[in-house]
Order: structure tokens, then sequence, then C-alpha cells
């Protein structure tokens, strides 16, 4: 199964867990049982498909789960609980994936333009693995965060498995929200375990998306300091220490970050990805219909100056929906319908970009302040 299905059934996952807490949180038995049970059968999927170590943790956690589900079954909640009281579903989430991690089979040419972005990270990531002795003879300084910033849907993530696949270091991806968690101190103990357990490795990128959400300001919340505290502890703790272990953050709102995890040492090179040029749309356009039947008129130059300030992620969903008619309609004829220019201009009437110009603005305002680009006068 390809990689990006994995995907969908991780997220599928994560809304049947949640809609079981919340079912569970209000009292409905029923419905917490019925989407744990489907977490749980949505896991074994993902574990039939896994090999070795994870096999078996994701198989225990779907066993877990069943376990939740019928403890459920026996131990009615009660509405009236007490609200700082953990049950078996809360302490399912002290199992983490932090053991689910794997050499990605995305690479560098499967990302569309960028070429300065991988410029960046290839001197700043990939080469000081790759060649430690050439960086210890020019006294190169290593080690530290990349963080990688900008609109939704521009690539953070397939990025980050590139540069994984690059130096063939095993692959620990997890949000931000994976690591908050409600329960005083837990945050801090999941932030030392996922270290812990990438230390372990021969080699490890630990990639954070929504860095925001992990490290945001200080000063507001007391739970936040305490986690930022930790954090940016673990990461000057390994900080040249461990040359194999690799920290790399994304998110769509870097200004929210608190500005001590950006110093030198921590996340200094913070690199900005930003929406698909007329050569990076191609690509992906190219990409999304390749082995598609098209109409021998069908030109993709046209839907490139269609879709300026359409972010990847736009691209891929507009290519899906504009095979849906011919699809459809190859159903009901039982013969080849072919994708025309005429698909793709049927859905661009009723599906914007979904990063808006004012969002683009604010990126270019915070690129102004960083000294990226020069400020406009």
């Amino acid at each position: 199964m390809k990689e990006e299905n994995i995907d969908v059934l991780s997220d599928t996952f994560e809304l049947y867990m949640k809609k079981g807490k919340e079912a569970k949180d209000k009292g409905n038995v029923a419905l917490a049982k019925r989407n744990f049970l489907l977490a749980g059968e949505t896991m074994m999927k993902m574990a039939k498909i896994s090999q070795g170590k994870l096999k078996e943790v994701r198989m225990e956690r779907a066993r877990r789960l069943v376990e939740i589900s019928d403890n459920l079954q026996k131990h009615p909640i009660s509405s009236g609980g007490k609200k700082n009281e953990k049950t078996d579903a809360d302490e399912d989430d002290d199992l983490k994936k932090w053991q689910a991690a794997e050499i990605p089979n995305i690479s560098f040419d499967d990302v569309a333009g960028l070429e300065d972005v991988k410029k960046a990270i290839t001197l700043k990531m990939i080469n000081p693995v790759k060649y430690p002795d050439k960086y210890k003879l020019y006294n190169k300084k290593t080690g530290g965060g990349v963080l990688l910033y900008g609109p939704p849907g521009t690539g953070k993530t397939m990025i980050a498995k590139a540069i994984a696949n690059e130096v063939k270091a095993k692959f620990y991806a997890v949000k931000g929200s994976d690591i908050v968690s409600k329960w005083v101190g837990d945050s801090e103990k999941n932030i030392n375990s996922l270290f812990a357990e990438a230390n372990k490795q021969e080699r490890a990128i630990i990639f954070i998306d929504e860095m925001d959400s992990l490290i945001g300001k200080r000063g507001v919340d007391t739970h936040n300091d305490k986690r930022v505290n930790e954090f940016l502890q673990q990461i000057d703790g390994f900080s040249g220490k461990n040359p194999n272990l690799l920290l790399l953050g994304a998110t769509n709102r870097p200004w929210d970050i608190d500005s001590a995890a950006m110093r030198s040492g921590r996340f200094s090179q913070k690199i900005y990805l930003p929406l698909p040029d007329a050569a990076a749309r191609k690509f992906m356009l190219e990409k999304n219909m390749k082995n598609v039947p098209v109409e021998k008129d069908f030109n993709i130059d046209k839907i490139v100056e269609k879709t300026e300030g359409y972010s990847g992620a736009d691209i891929e969903e507009l290519c899906d929906r504009a095979k849906d008619e011919p699809l459809l309609e190859a159903i009901k004829t039982d013969k080849v319908v072919l994708v025309s220019n005429k698909n793709f201009d049927s859905v661009l009437e009723t599906f914007p970009p979904s990063v808006t110009e004012k969002e683009v603005k604010q990126f270019e305002a915070y690129n102004e302040e960083l000294g990226l680009v020069k400020k406009k006068k």
C-alpha cells in the first residue's frame, strides 16, 4: 500500500479517537464504544500493512482499544464523574507513536520546484550527515534545528520526508497536538520520551508539525511555559552531541512561536516555503495527470496560467475533482471518457485558492521582519 494510504488511515484513526473521547466525556457509552472499536479496526488495518516492530506496536494498540471499548460497556461512564481522573481511554494516549518510525520513500525528485529550499536544506541538514569530515575540515558549524514555514499545502511535510529519505533516517513525524496533553506534567513526559526514543536510533529525524501549538510564546499560560522550557532543554541537550539526530519543525504561524526557540543552536535556520510558481504548478499538474486519458488538445499550460495563488494541495485536489465527470460518464457508458480543459475550467469556477491574499501578505511582512526580503518603501 502506498504511503499516502497510510496517511489516510492515520487521519481516520485520529478522527475516530477524537469522536470516541468526546462521546466518553459526554457520557454517551454507545457512541464512545463504537468509535473506539472503529479506531481499533483502523489501527489493525495499519498493522497488517506494516512490518517488524511497527507491526507489533500497532497490533498491540488495536488490541488495547478493543479492551477500552469492552470496559466502557461493562462500566458505563457517569457524566458527573471526576473530570481530572484518567480513564483507560485517556491512558491509551500514553501509547504514543514514537516507535512508529520508518524511512519514507519520498525523494527530492518528488518535490516540485523549491530549488533554493532544497539547496539550503542540503547544506544545513543533509551534507553534515553525508560528509562529516568535510564539515570538520572547514570548521563548518552543524547542529540545531530547521524550521519550515509557509502557507498551508506548500509541501512542508513532503520536504521533511525527502530529507529523511536522503540521509536514510528513521522518521518521527508528530504534531504539536500529539505532544500537548491536558494532564499536568504529561506534555513534558511526552517530549522527553520522544527525544529518548529517537536517540536510540542510528540515525533519526524528529519532525514536529504545528510547532506553534507546542512552543507558543511564553508569559500567558503556565502549562505552555513549562512545555516550552522542557522542549528547549531537550534541544540544548542533544545539539552537537548526536549529529545523527536531526530536528525539523513546520508551522503555518511562525510569528506565534516563542522567540527563544529561534536562537542559534535551536531553530536559527528558518526556511520559507512559498506558494508554487508556474514551473512548480506545471510539475504538479503533470504528475497528477500522468497516465490519465486526456483529449488530444489538452493543454496543461492553460491550467497553469489559471492556478496562480493555488497551493500544492489545491493543485492535487483540483486534478482529482476534474476527473470526476469523465469517470462517472465512463462508468455509465462503459467507455473511456477523456479528461479535457473544460473539466478543469468547470471545477475552477467553484474552487478558489485555499490561501487568501491576506495570508500571503502576512507571510511577506514576516519575511521582511526577518530580513529575508527588502522592506517595501
